[in-house]
């Protein structure tokens, strides 16, 4: 039965005497998501037309480094988080450097995952929402099976959602009040909740995965083979 309560706990002591790596993941994480915010393009379109006098619109490829951003560093956290809570191996700062080498895989996955839920949304919000559960799973099912292509860990994602689409969107809700401190403090709390809060996501899809698995939904065999 999908406990979120329970993935909590569990987080919660995994990360007892281990919270320094994972915290500075998470200061990595924030400080490239502060970074994809800065806003280049203008100035530097500006310095071109100053110095060149060419009207170079920078804007439009400068618009694409967040996306980017985004992808890379989604896959290299879910990386690092997996094998942390997931396989339980011994982590430190390298593990998440080695997610960065699957960098593609993290462009593509969200290059996909924003393609169809923004697909799903121009119907109406909630099939967009829906979509958005549906594939949820895909950064942890590519951490943990990198050489897997980004179209089969979606189509994965979407059978181990299956009927626990509102359970993800429910877990997901209870940090909505721990977000609203972290806004609070200028966004410094989140460096505290991004290991509590991957550690609850990696522990539910280690059941959704489990699940699928005990129920013949899934094969062992179906995450290394081709669809």
């Amino acid at each position: 039965m999908f406990n979120g309560k329970i993935y909590k706990i569990q987080t919660l002591q995994k990360l007892k005497g281990n919270w320094k790596i994972n915290l500075l993941v998470s200061v990595v994480i924030s400080l490239c998501g502060y970074i994809s915010t800065l806003p280049l393009a203008e100035s530097y379109a500006d310095e071109a037309n100053f110095h060149y006098g060419i009207n170079l619109d920078f804007t439009s490829l400068l618009s694409l480094v967040p996306f980017a951003i985004t992808g890379i560093i989604s896959m290299a956290s879910a990386y690092f988080f997996v094998s942390f809570f997931k396989k339980n191996q011994p982590v430190a700062f390298g593990t998440f450097l080695e997610g960065l080498n699957y960098w593609l895989k993290g462009l593509l996955a969200n290059l996909w995952f924003i393609l169809w839920t923004t697909l799903w949304s121009l119907l109406f919000l909630i099939p967009g929402i829906v979509k958005f559960y549906a594939y949820s799973q895909i950064y942890f099912i590519l951490a943990e099976y990198p050489t897997m292509s980004v179209r089969k860990a979606m189509e994965i994602s979407k059978i181990l959602t299956r009927g626990y689409k509102g359970n993800l969107f429910v877990q997901d809700w209870s940090f909505f009040g721990w977000s609203l401190l972290c806004c609070i403090t200028g966004g410094l709390g989140f460096i505290f909740l991004t290991p509590y809060y991957m550690g609850a996501k990696v522990h539910a899809y280690s059941f959704l995965k489990e699940q699928a698995l005990a129920t013949n939904t899934l094969k062992e065999s179906d995450f290394f083979d081709t669809f």
